[in-house]
C-alpha cells in the first residue's frame, strides 16, 4: 500500500471521527436543554439517593387519592440549596416530594420573613432554627429538626469520610404521623402531693418541642392509665398510692407501658410500700436515705446536699445506652444531683428476664444517712458508690421500662434554671426518647454518599502527587502527539 492511499485513509477515519464528535454534540446538547428546561432528572447514584422509595410513592399516591394535603413549612429557602453539592439530595428529596399534591411545601427565609414565622410560632412553643421543618395537618404540628437530616462520619482527624441521608425516612414517617394524628402522651401522676404541671412548664414546652403532649392523672377517679399513655411520670411523691393505683399501674406496665419514678428523701416515717412494689417487680430497690457528699471539692457551691456524680458508661453486652451523649468525651459539664435518695439491685424472682443498670453514681466518699421510712437497722452507709439513678428493662411485660431517679427537684422549673443540674435534666429528656420515640420509623434505609479524599502525611508527598497528577496526562498527550507525527511522516 503507498504512501498516498494511507494518508487518504487517515483523512477519511480523521473526518469520520469529526463527524460523529460534532453528532454526539448536535444530539447531547439539545437534549440537555430541552431536559433542563423540563426539568427532567435522572438519578443515576448506585443507591438511587435522588429518588423516592416505593415505600414513600405508594404511600403518597395513597394520600393523594384521599385528597389530604399537608403543610411542609420549611425554614429555608429551596433557592439556597440548589447549587449546593451537599445537600443536593435534600433538595432533589423534596422537590420529589412537592411534585404530589399532597406534600404541599413553604420554603421561606426566617430572617427576611419574620410575619410567616411568627405565624407558625405565635406561642414560642417551638424551638425553631434555619433548616427545621414543621409538618402541619389540621391540628397536628410536628417539628423535625434539620439537624437530623444527616449523619456523618470522620476519621481519626475528623475529616468527614461519608454522609448519609436519613431524610426520606423520616419526611415519610412526619407525614403519617401528622395525618393519622398521633401524638404520643406523657401523663403525670397526682393526687399524693407530686410536682404539679403548673411548676414543669419549661419541660412540658421541651415536651412538645419534641412532638410529645403532656397531661395529668389522677388515678383515684381515673379507670386507668389512658391507652394513649406511652409514660408514666411519678414526679416527687409525698406518700405512697393506694392498692388500686398500684393494680392500675401494673396492668399498664403489663401491656409495655412505660413508667419514670423521680422521688426525693422523704423524713415521714411511713413508707411507699406499693412504690416499692412496683420498682422491686423491675428489681430495684428504693433506699429511705439521704446522700450528701464528705469531699468539700465535690459540693456544688458548698451545699453538701448537691453534690458532684457521675455518669456510667452502658455495660458491656448492653443495649441500652442513655448516657452516651453525656459522657466526659462529649460533655465538658460537670454532672450535679439535688437532694437525692440512693437505689440498689433487689434481687427478685425475675432478675434473669430484666436489664437493668445504674445511671448516676457518686464517689465513694459520699454517705448515705437514714432518712424517713421504718428501717430496722438505720445505720449510715460509707466508702462505697451509691446509685442515684438506675433504669431497668423488663423483657417479660413487653418490654416495660422503667428509670428511677433519687429526686425530681432538677424536672422544676425552679431547678432547671440551676445549670449544675442540667445533666440529669437532659438525662431525663434522652429517657423519653428511649422510652418511646416520638418518631414513625418507615424502615427507609438511609441513603450514603461517600467522599473521596488523599491523606497527604507531608509537604514531599504532596509534591510527588502532584507532579504525577500533573505529569501524566502531559506525558500521555506528548506521546499521542509524537505517534501522530510519526503515522503522519511514515
Amino acid at each position: 500500500m503507498d504512501k498516498a492511499t494511507i494518508n487518504s485513509k487517515n483523512r477519511r477515519y480523521t473526518a469520520l471521527a469529526w463527524i460523529l464528535a460534532i453528532l454526539v454534540l448536535a444530539v447531547a446538547v439539545p437534549l440537555n436543554l430541552i431536559f433542563d428546561r423540563l426539568n427532567i432528572t435522572a438519578d443515576m447514584t448506585p443507591n438511587s439517593m435522588y429518588s423516592l422509595t416505593k415505600t414513600t410513592t405508594n404511600y403518597l399516591d395513597e394520600l393523594d387519592q384521599r385528597g389530604i394535603v399537608v403543610d411542609v413549612y420549611f425554614l429555608t429557602e429551596m433557592a439556597e440549596l440548589e447549587g449546593d453539592l451537599e445537600v443536593l439530595a435534600l433538595y432533589r428529596t423534596l422537590q420529589n416530594y412537592d411534585a404530589h399534591p399532597c406534600f404541599n411545601l413553604i420554603d421561606f427565609d426566617p430572617d427576611s420573613d419574620p410575619a410567616q414565622l411568627r405565624k407558625l410560632n405565635a406561642d414560642n412553643q417551638y424551638n425553631l432554627s434555619d433548616g427545621d421543618l414543621l409538618f402541619v395537618y389540621g391540628d397536628m404540628v410536628k417539628r423535625l429538626p434539620g439537624n437530623m437530616l444527616y449523619t456523618y462520619g470522620t476519621d481519626e482527624n475528623d475529616v468527614v469520610t461519608q454522609a448519609e441521608f436519613r431524610g426520606e425516612n423520616l419526611f415519610t414517617g412526619y407525614m403519617k404521623s401528622v395525618v393519622e394524628g398521633e401524638l404520643p402522651m406523657i401523663y403525670f401522676l397526682e393526687g399524693h402531693g407530686e410536682i404539679g404541671l403548673d411548676s414543669v412548664s419549661q419541660l412540658r414546652a421541651n415536651l412538645k418541642n419534641n412532638n410529645y403532649g403532656s397531661d395529668s392523672l389522677n388515678l383515684t377517679t381515673a379507670r386507668g392509665v389512658p391507652d394513649d399513655c406511652r409514660i408514666l411520670v411519678i414526679a416527687n411523691p409525698q406518700y405512697d398510692i393506694t392498692e388500686d393505683e398500684y393494680a392500675k399501674i401494673y396492668a399498664y406496665t403489663q401491656n409495655g407501658g412505660n413508667v419514670s419514678v423521680l422521688i426525693a428523701p422523704n423524713e415521714s416515717k411511713t413508707p411507699y410500700t406499693n412504690i416499692e412494689r412496683l420498682l422491686n417487680s423491675y428489681c430495684i430497690g428504693m433506699s429511705y436515705d439521704r446522700v450528701t457528699e464528705t469531699d468539700e471539692n465535690r459540693y456544688s457551691h458548698k451545699e453538701p446536699y448537691a453534690m458532684m456524680c457521675d455518669l456510667t458508661e452502658a455495660s458491656e453486652g448492653s443495649t441500652e445506652n442513655l448516657t452516651e451523649e453525656l459522657l466526659p468525651k462529649n460533655n465538658t459539664l460537670p454532672t450535679y444531683m439535688p437532694y437525692s435518695r440512693s437505689f440498689y439491685t433487689a434481687y427478685g424472682a425475675n432478675i434473669a428476664t430484666v436489664n437493668m443498670d445504674p445511671l448516676i453514681l457518686t464517689a465513694t466518699t459520699a454517705r448515705s444517712d437514714p432518712y424517713g421510712g421504718s428501717l430496722l437497722d438505720p445505720t449510715p452507709k460509707t466508702g462505697q458508690s451509691l446509685a442515684l439513678a438506675m433504669y431497668s428493662v423488663d423483657t417479660m411485660r413487653s418490654g416495660s421500662k422503667l428509670i428511677v431517679f433519687g429526686s425530681g427537684d432538677f424536672i422544676t422549673d425552679e431547678g432547671s434554671r440551676q445549670a449544675f443540674f442540667i445533666n440529669p435534666l437532659l438525662l431525663f429528656q434522652t429517657s423519653v426518647t428511649w422510652m418511646y420515640n416520638s418518631d414513625v420509623d418507615m424502615n427507609i434505609a438511609d441513603k450514603q454518599r461517600t467522599y473521596d479524599y488523599l491523606n497527604v502525611k507531608s509537604s514531599g508527598e504532596a509534591s510527588t502527587l502532584i507532579a504525577v497528577f500533573a505529569g501524566f496526562p502531559i506525558l500521555i498527550a506528548a506521546a499521542g502527539v509524537l505517534i501522530w507525527l510519526r503515522r503522519r511522516n511514515g
